[in-house]
C-alpha cells in the first residue's frame, strides 16, 4: 500500500476548479429563484420540534416522538440550516438539552451525551457507523468529517442504544439522514426533480459555507442526487474581540445518492461520499493558545490535522410485506478513513512528528420486520470489520535526522471484527400500555500485528484480544388519559463497549511518557434506569426524563503500575451519572411562542484505594460532567406571515467540579469553568416561493466564554447570514 506523506492544506488547482464552479453555479440559481413567485404561507421552522415527527432511531420502525418511549429528539433541515445555522454537523445538537458541545479546537467538536463522548456515544450515517476501531478515549473530531450540508436532518437517542447499535451506544446515538429520493413519473423520460442552494457567512467565524445539490430522475426507475460544498473557516474571534491564530481551517465534500426501483415494494439504494477536511488545528497544546482565566499555552508550536473520509454503500429496500414479512434492509458498506497528524514541538522536545493512520472499515448490516400475534418483532444482525495501518516519522529539528517509527498512533497492520445479532418486541397491552423489549449478543475479537512494547529493550509484538457481551431492554409506556396526549415511560437498558485498537495499542503521549500496550482489557458495561413523561395540546408540549447511569469496568489511563511510572489503560470499578433532562414550548397568542430546555447532570466515579491510578485521592468527579444548562426565548411569527424572528439566550452555570485529571490540562481554567448567558436574536424571511434568508445576531454583548472542557473559546459577538433557493 503507498503511504501518503502529510499533505498540508494546499488544494490543488482541480478541485479548485470545481469550487469555484460551484460558487458559480450558487449564484446562478440564487438569481432565478428571485424570480419566483411569492409564497403564501411562511415555511420558516419550528422553534420546539412538535411531537407528531417521526423518528426511527430509538427503535428502527417509524414512530412519532410522542409514542417513543425513550428520550429522543428529532432536528429537520429547517432547524439545522435556516434556524440554528450550524458551521458543521455536530454543532447542530446545541439545540438538544444534555448534550454538551466540547470543542477541543476550532473545527474539532465533539458532543457529549449525557457525560458520554468519543468511543462511547455512536454516530450513523445513512446506515453506516462512523465508529471505528481507531476512534479514541475522550472528546475527539472525527464527527466533523460528516458533510452536514448533505445530511438534512437529524435524529438522537438520548442514553444507551446498545440492542440495535451494538458496541460503544452508551451514552446515546445519533443518526444522520440524507434527503430521500423522489420517484420519478413513469411516462417521462429524463426529468428534473428540483435542486437546492445554499450559502452561509459568519463574521466572528471569517467564514463562508457554499453547498449546492440537485437531482434528476429517468422514469419511475431511476433517481440519482448529486451533492458538493465546500466551506472556508477563518480564525476564530471569541468574545472582547479576541483573536485567536492559527484556528482557522478548511473542508469540501461530494456526495452522490441514486435509487433503483424494482417495482412498488422493492428497490435498491447506494450512495457514495467523500469529505476532506485541511488543516485543522489543535491550539491549546501550543503557544499560540489564547490564555482564559488562567489557563496557560502549550508547549509546541503546532498541532495540525488532515482528515479523509470516503464512504460507499449500497441497499436492499423492501416494503408493504402483506405476510410474515413486513420490511427487509439488506446494506453492505465501505468506510475509509485516514487521518494525518503533525506536532511541530521545536520548542519542547525540538523535533517535528509525522503519524499517519489508515482504517478501511467493511460492513453488513441486515434489519427485518415482522407481525406476529404478540407483538411486532424487529431483528438482525451486523458484522464490521476493519483493517488499520498506522505508521509515522520523527525529524530532529536541528539536524534533519529523520527516525521511522514501529507504529504510529495505533498497533500497525492490525484487523478488528465486531458482530452482533439483536431481536426486539413491540407489544401492545391492552389500549393503554405498551411494552418494547429487546436483546442483544454482541462479540469483538481484536488483532494488533505490529504493537512497539517500549524497553528495555524495546520490540515489535502483536496483541490479541476477544470480548462478547449480552445486552437487554425493556421500555413501559402508558396512555394516562386515553387520548395520546400524556404519556408516561419508565425503562432500563444496558450498554457495552468492547475495548478497541486506541484503549489497547495507542502510543500516546501520557504521564510523561508513551502508553503501555495492553490486550487484558474488560469491556465497558451500563444499565441506565430512565423515568419521563411527554405532553402535548394544541398550545404546546412537554418533555421530561431523569436517569441513573452505572458504568461498570469502566476503562481509564493509569499512571503507575506496581510503583512504576508505566503510563497504561486499565479497568477502574464503577461510575455513576445522574440527570435531569426537560424541553418545551408553549404558544401564548397565535402570533407569539415560548419556549425553554433545561439539563443538568452529575457524575461520580469510584477508584480503588491502594492502587497507583493517575490521580488518587477522594475526588471522585467523572471528567467534562455538563454543569447545569438551559435556554429560554421568545418567537414572534403572525398567522400566515412569510416572516418570523426569535430572541433567545442560552446559559451555563459555573462547573467548579472538576476531576482529579483536569487538573493538569491546559483546557480548564484552576477552579473551574466560569458560567455564561449569551443573548441571541434571529430572523427569517421567505422571500419568495424558492428563496428563504436568515440573519442571526449570536452572542450580542461580545460574551467571553468556553463551553466546559473546550480548547477554544466560543465565538463572540457573531453576524451568521445565510440563504437556501430551490429550483
Amino acid at each position: 500500500m503507498k503511504r501518503r506523506r502529510w499533505s498540508g492544506r494546499d488544494l490543488s488547482s482541480s478541485r479548485r476548479w470545481v469550487l469555484s464552479s460551484l460558487w458559480c453555479l450558487g449564484v446562478t440559481w440564487l438569481g432565478a429563484a428571485v424570480a419566483a413567485e411569492p409564497a403564501p404561507v411562511s415555511t420558516a421552522p419550528a422553534v420546539v420540534q412538535p411531537l407528531d415527527d417521526m423518528v426511527v432511531v430509538a427503535t428502527a420502525d417509524e414512530r412519532t416522538l410522542f409514542d417513543t418511549p425513550y428520550t429522543s429528539y428529532f432536528l429537520s433541515t429547517e432547524d439545522t440550516r435556516l434556524r440554528l445555522q450550524p458551521g458543521m454537523l455536530p454543532d447542530a445538537l446545541r439545540a438538544v438539552p444534555g448534550v454538551l458541545l466540547q470543542k477541543t479546537g476550532h473545527g474539532m467538536t465533539s458532543p457529549h451525551l449525557r457525560g458520554m463522548t468519543g468511543q462511547r456515544v455512536v454516530l450513523v450515517a445513512d446506515g453506516v457507523r462512523l465508529n471505528n476501531a481507531i476512534l479514541r478515549d475522550g472528546p475527539n473530531q472525527y464527527w466533523n468529517t460528516v458533510d452536514g450540508m448533505f445530511y438534512s436532518s437529524l435524529e438522537v437517542l438520548m442514553g444507551p442504544g446498545s440492542v440495535l447499535y451494538g458496541s460503544d451506544a452508551i451514552g446515546g446515538v445519533v443518526y444522520a439522514r440524507s434527503t430521500p429520493l423522489t420517484r420519478g413519473a413513469p411516462d417521462r423520460d429524463f426529468q428534473w426533480n428540483g435542486g437546492e442552494a445554499y450559502v452561509r457567512w459568519a463574521s466572528a467565524e471569517d467564514s463562508f459555507s457554499e453547498h449546492i445539490e440537485g437531482e434528476a430522475a429517468f422514469r419511475d426507475k431511476l433517481s440519482l442526487r448529486l451533492g458538493l460544498t465546500r466551506q472556508d473557516f477563518g480564525d476564530l474571534t471569541s468574545g472582547g474581540h479576541t483573536d485567536n491564530p492559527h484556528t482557522g481551517y478548511e473542508d469540501w465534500g461530494a456526495n452522490l445518492r441514486g435509487q433503483w426501483w424494482l417495482d412498488a415494494n422493492h428497490s435498491l439504494v447506494f450512495g457514495y461520499d467523500h469529505f476532506d477536511q485541511d488543516g485543522v488545528e489543535r491550539v491549546h497544546m501550543t503557544r499560540s493558545a489564547v490564555p482564559f482565566h488562567g489557563t496557560t499555552p502549550g508547549t509546541d508550536d503546532r498541532r495540525t490535522y488532515d482528515h479523509d473520509r470516503r464512504t460507499a454503500f449500497a441497499r436492499y429496500e423492501f416494503r408493504n410485506g402483506d405476510s410474515w414479512l413486513e420490511e427487509m434492509d439488506l446494506q453492505l458498506s465501505y468506510q475509509n478513513m485516514l487521518e494525518n497528524y503533525c506536532a511541530d514541538r521545536t520548542t519542547a522536545k525540538n523535533r517535528r512528528e509525522y503519524r499517519t493512520t489508515r482504517d478501511d472499515t467493511f460492513g453488513m448490516n441486515l434489519r427485518l420486520q415482522s407481525p406476529s400475534p404478540c407483538g411486532t418483532w424487529i431483528y438482525g444482525l451486523d458484522w464490521w470489520h476493519d483493517e488499520v495501518d498506522s505508521w509515522g516519522h520523527n525529524v530532529k529539528a536541528s539536524t534533519g535526522a529523520v527516525t521511522t517509527l514501529d507504529q504510529g498512533q495505533v498497533g500497525d497492520n492490525s484487523t478488528y471484527d465486531l458482530a452482533g445479532v439483536y431481536v426486539q418486541n413491540d407489544l401492545p397491552l391492552g389500549e393503554r400500555w405498551e411494552l418494547l423489549t429487546g436483546v442483544r449478543y454482541s462479540w469483538a475479537r481484536m488483532h494488533a500485528g505490529d504493537v512497539l512494547f517500549v524497553g528495555p529493550p524495546n520490540r515489535v509484538d502483536s496483541l490479541v484480544g476477544e470480548w462478547d457481551a449480552l445486552t437487554a431492554s425493556a421500555r413501559l409506556s402508558y396512555d394516562l388519559l386515553g387520548n395520546d396526549l400524556v404519556k408516561p415511560f419508565v425503562g432500563v437498558s444496558q450498554g457495552f463497549r468492547a475495548p478497541n485498537l486506541s484503549d489497547s495499542t495507542r502510543d500516546d503521549e501520557f504521564g510523561g511518557g508513551s502508553e503501555a500496550p495492553t490486550a487484558d482489557l474488560d469491556e465497558e458495561r451500563s444499565t441506565t434506569y430512565e423515568a419521563g413523561i411527554k405532553a402535548r395540546s394544541s398550545r404546546g408540549m412537554l418533555v421530561v426524563s431523569a436517569y441513573r447511569t452505572d458504568i461498570h469496568d469502566l476503562i481509564e489511563r493509569l499512571q503507575y503500575k506496581n510503583g512504576a511510572k508505566v503510563p497504561s489503560k486499565r479497568n477502574i470499578d464503577e461510575a455513576h451519572i445522574n440527570g435531569v433532562e426537560a424541553s418545551g414550548s408553549y404558544r401564548a397568542v397565535s402570533f407569539l411562542e415560548l419556549f425553554g430546555s433545561v439539563a443538568w447532570q452529575e457524575g461520580s466515579q469510584d477508584t480503588y484505594y491502594g492502587q497507583d491510578v493517575a490521580f488518587p485521592g477522594d475526588n471522585r468527579t467523572m471528567p467534562r460532567m455538563m454543569p447545569l444548562s438551559g435556554q429560554a426565548g421568545v418567537r414572534w411569527q403572525p398567522e400566515r406571515a412569510r416572516y418570523w424572528a426569535e430572541f433567545s439566550v442560552d446559559a451555563a452555570a459555573e462547573q467548579d467540579k472538576i476531576a482529579n485529571i483536569e487538573t493538569t490540562d491546559n483546557r480548564f481554567p484552576p477552579g473551574g469553568t466560569p458560567g455564561w448567558a449569551v443573548y441571541n436574536l434571529r430572523g427569517g424571511w421567505d422571500v419568495t416561493d424558492a428563496l428563504t434568508l436568515t440573519l442571526a445576531l449570536e452572542n450580542i454583548t461580545d460574551k467571553d466564554y468556553r463551553i466546559h472542557g473546550s480548547g477554544v473559546n466560543e465565538p463572540g459577538r457573531n453576524v451568521v447570514i445565510a440563504a437556501r433557493a430551490t429550483f
